[in-house]
């Protein structure tokens, strides 16, 4: 497959993506109606969690690019990642979290706790990607495939939510981000696409693994709390 391909990229990754959520245990619970209520609130409450220290994977990924000079993506890639964050701060997409917890009926999001697997997730990025055998390009391709997960997970969580829980307002967060992660893929990637000298293989891999991670999160948060509740009926 040509890195250069962006669209080709993006439709094999997204395939991979869809792929990875119909196996999920979280998501096909949550298509089926199946995850008691308690344990959404408590699921989207850990992604709450985690998305508020999501940014620091876009500052991990500026400090593991190329010097000027040094590669021919630099300025795209550099562009892209603050273009990305600034969708951020100005859509104001914590205000959108926000409200969709309150439709779930979290009174105070400040009173969640993280649970260990959130905080090993939200670290998991910077440990992987700091270390000095990896590379900056496969950083932002890992970035790039968490992107891309994005509508798949977003269209199950509308529709389920709004069907099976009745829940119909604060849903806005995860519209503007259906279209918008896949906007945000294929910018970032056609970054990468300008360094001649990228291993597009190897990039191909950090992506899907950082989509495979991603869901994996989803699938120990809804473990974790199912188990913790077994703890104490027994």
């Amino acid at each position: 497959m040509q890195l250069r391909d962006s669209r080709a990229v993006s439709k094999s990754l997204d395939s991979y993506a869809r792929d990875r959520l119909i196996e999920s245990d979280f998501f096909s619970a949550l298509s089926a109606g199946q995850v008691q209520p308690e344990h959404v609130r408590d699921v989207f409450g850990q992604y709450y969690v985690w998305r508020n220290r999501f940014h620091r994977w876009f500052g991990l990924c500026v400090a593991k690019s190329a010097p000027f000079g040094d590669a021919r993506n630099v300025p795209r890639v550099l562009a892209e990642l603050i273009a990305c964050l600034d969708q951020e701060i100005k859509g104001n997409h914590h205000k959108l979290a926000l409200s969709f917890l309150t439709a779930l009926g979290i009174a105070d999001p400040t009173r969640i706790e993280a649970l260990p697997v959130t905080e090993s997730y939200a670290e998991s990025f910077l440990r992987c990607y700091f270390a000095p055998d990896r590379t900056g390009d496969e950083a932002l391709a890992a970035l790039a495939g968490r992107e891309l997960v994005a509508p798949g997970r977003n269209q199950i969580i509308i529709s389920a939510i709004s069907e099976h829980y009745g829940v119909t307002s604060g849903l806005e967060f995860f519209r503007v981000h259906t279209d918008l992660e896949v906007e945000h893929f294929r910018a970032l990637w056609e970054a990468l696409a300008q360094d001649t000298k990228a291993d597009a293989q190897r990039l191909i891999e950090a992506a899907r693994m950082e989509i495979w991670e991603h869901i994996t999160f989803w699938d120990d948060v809804y473990f974790t709390i199912r188990q913790a509740q077994n703890k104490l009926a027994s």
